[in-house]
């Protein structure tokens, strides 16, 4: 083999190989949009029931499973007012919606899957909703110029709906790794999603993974890479896990940073400045916005300044942030109190 072949074999296995580069998903875009918004439209949620919740009162942590019920998930699904909605993220000139499929205790995703379907035997609008909330979501907030980023929790999530476990081949416990078999089902279930928004998505959170759980090939977290990027090659991705928000949970795959935070924080210390990101990834900062976690509360919990100091500075250094304000659960429009503060964010941050 000649010297230059020597080198551009060595070029090429860099490059393919994990931990070779950062992310290769577009984040200029998020750096442009300086905010977006996080909605947790997740079943319990929309029935009060949450770590934030709980708080208060214990027994509001989870729901009964008798609570949730198809047709209780349908109805909540069908009277999401998505042009509201949208002409809300318009009003409020957010960057993106982080947007909630499905909810990592028991799944109830607000659109259909057929795959998921078939691996856990439920029937179309069972488990699943029957609107796909999300397609309709996408092409609102696009036609408003808005970015959809999906959250997604089911690569290694659903542990507290046993039906979905057994269809899957799951063992039930978020902390080990899920068996090859189940990682290659819960990415085809990923992959019917994927396939069906292409670049109407522009990104994916991931919740609830785990160092370890797509370690192993095949069905590592570099196949979830291709099935996201096959479909939009500009997606940009990034994983929840483990107690550091500014975390790389797989060098060449995260894009930017989960930033997840889940008490009220201290915003003069959450910035890129006294927490960096890992690996040069795009530093993002998540935060709830009412006084009950999990897009819940009757009254804003930060003064619109503070917001408006935050977000200006994460920005200033790097960094791009995401709030989560409470909404009516019957339209999933953000409440009063989170629109006027959206406006004021709007005016301090873009000026307009």
């Amino acid at each position: 083999m000649t010297k230059q072949r020597l080198i551009l074999r060595s070029v090429m296995l860099f490059w393919l190989s994990p931990g070779a580069l950062a992310g290769t998903g577009d984040t200029s875009w998020m750096t442009e949009g300086k905010y977006g918004i996080f909605m947790h439209y997740q079943h319990r949620i929309l029935l009060g029931y949450s770590h934030g919740a709980a708080v208060s009162d214990p027994k509001l942590k989870f729901p009964p499973v008798s609570a949730m019920t198809a047709e209780g998930w349908n109805r909540f699904v069908d009277g999401f007012d998505v042009e509201g909605f949208a002409d809300q993220m318009a009003e409020g000139q957010v960057g993106w919606v982080l947007f909630c499929i499905d909810d990592h205790y028991f799944g109830w995703p607000c659109a259909p899957n057929k795959t998921f379907n078939k691996y856990a035997e439920y029937a179309p609008g069972q488990k699943c909703s029957r609107r796909d909330l999300i397609g309709e979501l996408a092409d609102a907030l696009g036609a408003r110029g808005v970015k959809l980023i999906c959250y997604y929790a089911g690569l290694n999530g659903y542990m507290k709906d046993p039906k979905s476990l057994a269809g899957l081949m799951d063992d039930g416990n978020a902390a080990t790794p899920p068996s090859a078999e189940c990682r290659k089902r819960r990415i085809e279930v990923l992959t019917e999603y994927v396939n069906r928004y292409k670049d109407k998505a522009a990104g994916w959170w991931f919740d609830g993974v785990m160092p370890n759980s797509y370690r192993e090939q095949p069905h590592d977290w570099w196949e979830i890479k291709s099935v996201v990027h096959s479909a939009n090659p500009r997606n940009v991705i990034a994983f929840s896990w483990g107690r550091n928000r500014q975390a790389c949970l797989c060098r060449g795959v995260d894009d930017f940073t989960s930033g997840d935070s889940y008490t009220k924080q201290d915003l003069t210390q959450m910035t890129p400045k006294n927490m960096p990101a890992q690996e040069g990834i795009l530093w993002h900062g998540k935060i709830y916005c009412g006084n009950v976690y999990h897009g819940q509360g009757d009254a804003n919990q930060y003064s619109d300044q503070e917001l408006i100091d935050w977000i200006n500075t994460c920005n200033s250094q790097g960094g791009v942030c995401t709030l989560d304000w409470p909404f009516d659960p019957k339209t999933g429009l953000i409440k009063e109190l989170g629109m006027r503060q959206m406006i004021a964010i709007r005016n301090g941050v873009k000026g307009e």
